[in-house]
């Protein structure tokens, strides 16, 4: 490859277009025409020897090299950026936009305080969050956000992320207020019969408590829980709660939350059906380590929610 054939702008409409797969939806996005995007494509084409977005029965999809390029060149754009200004930050001046990657009940729980400090003290910059469920670390490994809230573990392969406690969560039942256990005693195994929602994030069809259950012998894997209701996230589960006898298993603040604004009540969970508490943590990748806006956002975590 001849590096003098490289346009960084060309590179910044292939970035968003191998993360869309979609030249209009692209176009609108960066508030150009669709023919620039179209003609941006071809030349990576060109550069990379390589088709890179192919059309299929169901839409445009990647091709092999087309997906390891759409994990490096976010990395590759962020690297220039601090390169370029990368020394310099000022947060009540500056105009940069911070990504960051989590699901609603940790986003809804840690991130409100976090957006009050860059409103009182970095008016011009943007918060972009990201809670569309998928795996916990493919966006931040990609340069595609500075940080990501999970309590799940990254892939032991990758050594190049760092981490800091910020929490610590449980979890409650949440139910309608006229459940009939909504004001009885709860117990193992008054609670086996019940009909529970699962929210299924990634297909997976194991109920969160389940696992509690078959430890003490009310269930079995072929046996399980009743489970009537699958989601793909946590927003429509307050509601459904609210107009059935479902049951939902979820973390405290989320489920606090929904009770204050539905007709819904949380409750303990037995101890014996309790889960261990799971630490949360906020991620970031070696590429921004020593980037200053990053320190900062980090500095704020660390005043908010200190351990």
């Amino acid at each position: 490859m001849n590096l003098s054939q490289l346009d960084l702008s060309n590179l910044l409409i292939l970035k968003h277009l191998l993360e869309k797969k979609h030249v209009s939806n692209t176009a609108l996005t960066l508030n150009i025409s669709q023919p620039t995007v179209s003609r941006a494509l071809q030349k990576g084409r060109d550069l990379f020897k390589d088709e890179l977005l192919v059309r299929t029965t169901h839409g445009y999809e990647l091709t092999p090299k087309g997906e390891l390029i759409r994990q490096d060149i976010g990395s590759i754009l962020a690297m220039l950026d601090n390169l370029v200004d990368g020394s310099e930050f000022n947060p009540s001046e500056s105009r940069k936009t911070i990504k960051f990657f989590g699901l609603v009940p940790q986003v809804n729980w840690l991130l409100p305080p976090v957006f009050k400090h860059l409103r009182e003290h970095a008016p011009n910059m943007v918060l972009d969050i990201d809670t569309v469920p998928q795996k916990h670390f493919d966006k931040l490994i990609a340069g595609e956000v500075h940080f990501s809230i999970s309590s799940q573990t990254p892939p032991a392969a990758d050594q190049n992320l760092y981490r800091m406690l910020i929490a610590t969560r449980d979890f409650r039942l949440l139910m309608n207020k006229d459940h009939p256990l909504a004001q009885q005693p709860l117990t193992p195994d008054n609670l086996k019969d019940c009909h529970f929602g699962q929210i299924s994030l990634h297909g997976d069809r194991a109920l969160s408590i389940q696992s509690r259950f078959n430890d003490i012998g009310l269930s079995t894997n072929d046996r399980p829980l009743s489970t009537p209701l699958r989601l793909s996230n946590f927003n429509a589960a307050p509601k459904m709660a609210e107009m059935s006898d479902v049951i939902f298993h979820l973390p405290t603040p989320f489920a606090e939350d929904a009770a204050r604004n539905h007709n819904v009540v949380t409750r303990e969970v037995p101890e014996e059906l309790r889960s261990p508490y799971s630490d949360i943590y906020l991620y970031w990748h070696k590429r921004y380590h020593n980037d200053p806006m990053c320190q900062w956002v980090r500095e704020i975590f660390k005043t908010l929610y200190p351990n």
